[in-house]
C-alpha cells in the first residue's frame, strides 16, 4: 500500500515537472514592436534573452539603421528599430521573397532566413529553433520573407 502511495506521488511529480518544463514561460506573449517588446515576448515564451548588443560589424548595412543582435536560449536574432512605421515598409519592401537579397546586397545565411515585420520593428531569424520561430510569429506576425527551416 505504501509502495503504491510513493509510486503514484513519484509519477505525478514528474508528470507535474514534464508539464511546467514544456509550457515554456507561461505568460502571455505580447505583440512586439519595439527592442523591449521584444526582449518581453522571448522571455514570455520562457527563453533566457541575454545582452542586447549594437552589431556595427557583420550585418552593418543591411537596412537604414543599425541593427541590435540579442542572443534568446543561444540563438541569435537580429532586430531593427525604424523610426517611423513607413519606414520600416519601405525596407521590408527591399527583401526578396526568399530572404538572401536586400537592395543590390545578396546576403549568405547560414540557415534559413526568416524576416518578421510589425509597426516600426523588422527582425530577422536566421535559424531552425521551432520555439523562436513561433514567438517570433506570434508577437510579429508572420513572415514576409523567407522560409520557415522545414519548408512550411
Amino acid at each position: 500500500m505504501l509502495r503504491r502511495f510513493f509510486i503514484t506521488v513519484i509519477a505525478l511529480s514528474a508528470f507535474s515537472i514534464m508539464s511546467v518544463a514544456c509550457a515554456g514561460g507561461g505568460g502571455d506573449i505580447e505583440p512586439a514592436d519595439s527592442y523591449e517588446s521584444l526582449s518581453a515576448a522571448l522571455e514570455a515564451a520562457g527563453m533566457k534573452v541575454g545582452e542586447q548588443v549594437e552589431n556595427n560589424f557583420l550585418f552593418a548595412g543591411l537596412f537604414t539603421v543599425l541593427e541590435i543582435e540579442m542572443t534568446a536560449s543561444g540563438q541569435d536574432i537580429l532586430a531593427f528599430e525604424f523610426a517611423t512605421e513607413e519606414e520600416a515598409a519601405g525596407q521590408a519592401a527591399l527583401v526578396s521573397p526568399d530572404g538572401y537579397g536586400i537592395g543590390l546586397k545578396y546576403i549568405n545565411w547560414v540557415d534559413t532566413p526568416q524576416f518578421f515585420l510589425n509597426g516600426k520593428m523588422i527582425v530577422v531569424y536566421d535559424g531552425s529553433q521551432s520555439l523562436v520561430t513561433d514567438t517570433l510569429i506570434t508577437a510579429m506576425g508572420e513572415r514576409f520573407a523567407g522560409e520557415s527551416p522545414d519548408g512550411a
